[in-house]
């Protein structure tokens, strides 16, 4: 506590450069109410200065407002033409003003000559209090999940409090009497101070507050393979679902969702199709914000498609099954098909003899070479479910048969010409190096068409055309072959003739050393042999002239054969002398 000590003469008091107090008069009753000054003085009776005042001293001797009053100036200052100059208080607290006496001698009443005066120069205090609400701070923005009340509480310790003031959104600022009410979902800008009774202003506050009412907002995105069809949502097992929630004031908290017989709190996992059947379900999820506002459940359908196509191949054209050996032809084609359960099929790809896989778009055909070869083949659906590879083997033959005539008796070919006789038996053997023959066919001078006959004869003498064919398993076709047939029938004209004419006129008498000349012509077939014998010896085959040496009588028997056994005989009788 600071002491001044001063004389008093009657009475001191204080004298200050404003009124203590104003008059205002209110809007709403008409009267006048007081507004703080730079004094006040409490109920208690406490005098109040605010902080950094000047203070002057008066001498009084009356009581009465209006009685004179002298202006005390300190010993610095004694020049009655000069301004009085003021003192000021040593700073915030108790300060009192003490008349002390020059002779030393004992008050008989010291309280009496004590006067004290508080110095104030602190703001007012002030505080908030919000009803209870679901609450979040998000930046420098409180915000709520329901209406609340905000209450202003002010003090001060000092000279008190004369008011508290208060905006919202921007409006004038009003003295607060009652709690604010916040029950729109908005944003709401509030702004505060108090006034003490000796006129000092706390700092204006602001705080800034919100109401969310609105929850959140979840979407579903479906990463990996998946399809829309006619409004229907496809995933396939490699599809995951991730949920995502937005917020625009309080921010979600969490998403909850009830997925396939568990529910749990959506984290950034993202929800994968493990465990689950091919067919329809349904994902339940909803949102929560920070404070409270929960979103509907929302239901999100899907098909679960995790059946892969069923792929087919038909080969197309020629073909033969044997055993378990399948043949195609360089003609044949493969054409491969596809259905799926759900999502459709997306495309085929194929593989053939292990070079690179192909997009499969229309039928296709096997490389032009005889021997084994490979396809396979796998289809994938919309949502890339993808069937296992289906492997097939074939064995391809694009060679024809190979057919010749075989002839079984009297057979001769000669100037393109294949001479027979009527008991020669004709046989077409035919042979395939893979898929094996068919069948065979063959026709006589154009008449009609003989399947797969055995061997067979031809009655009729004389010229003939023979076609024939054969086709193997697989459809490969020699084409049509044809043949001359010649059947021979008749025998050969056998001729003879000596060297010399006969030594006798009219006689078959020949002299020593006369050769004997062997001849035969055919008009078809041509001669294979002649042959001779001598006077009933063994056949001889004629090679050259005979020759006689010996005088007697000679028989001699002749035969010739043609190139297809028709034989003729004729006989000769001469004299050698």
């Amino acid at each position: 506590m600071k002491i001044i000590n001063k004389l008093l003469v009657i009475v001191i008091s204080l004298f200050f450069p404003v009124l203590a107090f104003a008059q205002q008069k209110t809007e709403d009753t008409g009267m006048a109410t007081k507004q703080p000054g730079l004094v006040y003085v409490s109920p208690e009776g406490k005098l109040y200065v605010k902080s950094k005042t000047p203070i002057y001293l008066r001498l009084a001797t009356s009581a009465d407002a209006d009685g004179d009053s002298f202006i005390l100036r300190s010993q610095a200052n004694q020049d009655a033409d000069q301004t009085a100059e003021p003192f000021y208080f040593e700073g915030h607290g108790p300060h009192s003003i003490r008349h002390m006496s020059d002779h030393r001698v004992p008050q008989k009443n010291s309280a009496n000559h004590l006067f004290h005066v508080y110095d104030d120069g602190k703001a007012p205090r002030s505080k908030i209090s919000v009803t209870k609400a679901p609450w979040v701070y998000n930046g420098n923005v409180n915000i709520y999940g329901k209406p609340v009340q905000i209450s202003l509480i002010f003090s001060d310790a000092d000279s008190g409090v004369y008011a508290g003031y208060a905006s919202l959104n921007g409006e004038s600022f009003a003295k607060y009497e009652m709690a604010l009410t916040l029950d729109q979902e908005t944003d709401y800008k509030l702004q505060y101070y108090a006034v003490d009774n000796v006129t000092n202003k706390s700092q204006t506050r602001t705080r800034l507050y919100s109401l969310d009412f609105t929850p959140p907002e979840t979407t579903t995105r479906i990463r990996g393979p998946h399809l829309s069809l006619e409004g229907e949502d496809i995933l396939s097992p490699n599809s995951k679902i991730i949920l995502k929630s937005r917020d625009l004031k309080a921010g979600v908290k969490q998403i909850r969702y009830r997925f396939k017989s568990k529910k749990g709190v959506f984290q950034k996992t993202p929800l994968t199709m493990s465990g689950m059947k091919n067919g329809s379900h349904k994902l339940i999820y909803a949102a929560e914000d920070r404070v409270k506002n929960l979103e509907a459940n929302k239901t999100f359908n899907f098909y679960l498609d995790s059946m892969p196509p069923v792929a087919m191949d038909q080969l197309v054209g020629d073909q033969h099954v044997e055993g378990k050996r399948q043949y195609v032809s360089g003609r044949t084609t493969v054409d491969l098909s596809a259905t799926d359960n759900k999502a459709g099929v997306r495309r085929i790809r194929y593989y053939l003899d292990g070079k690179k896989s192909s997009i499969y778009s229309e039928p296709f055909n096997f490389r032009q070479k005889n021997g084994k070869s490979t396809y396979s083949y796998k289809a994938s659906d919309k949502v890339l479910n993808i069937s296992s590879a289906v492997q097939k083997k074939v064995i391809v033959d694009i060679s024809e048969p190979k057919i010749k005539p075989r002839f079984k008796g009297e057979y001769y070919f000669s100037r393109e010409t294949h001479y027979i006789r009527k008991t020669t038996e004709i046989d077409l053997p035919a042979t395939d190096n893979l898929s094996g023959i068919k069948g065979i066919s063959y026709n006589i001078d154009a008449n009609e068409d003989i399947f797969n006959a055995g061997p067979f004869t031809i009655d009729a003498e004389g010229p003939h055309t023979m076609t024939y064919r054969a086709i193997d398993n697989v459809n490969n076709d020699t084409g049509e072959n044809a043949v001359t047939l010649y059947v021979d029938e008749k025998s050969p004209e056998i001729f003879q003739h000596f060297s010399v004419n006969p030594t006798v006129a009219d006689q078959q008498i020949y002299p020593l050393k006369s050769l004997l000349y062997l001849a035969a012509t055919d008009k078809q077939a041509g001669i294979r042999n002649i042959y001779y014998s001598i006077n009933g010896s063994k056949e001889i085959k004629f090679r050259k002239p005979l020759s006689f040496k010996k005088k007697q009588f000679y028989d001699i028997e002749i035969k010739a054969i043609d190139n297809v056994g028709n034989t003729s005989f004729s006989n000769v009788s001469f004299e050698i002398q």
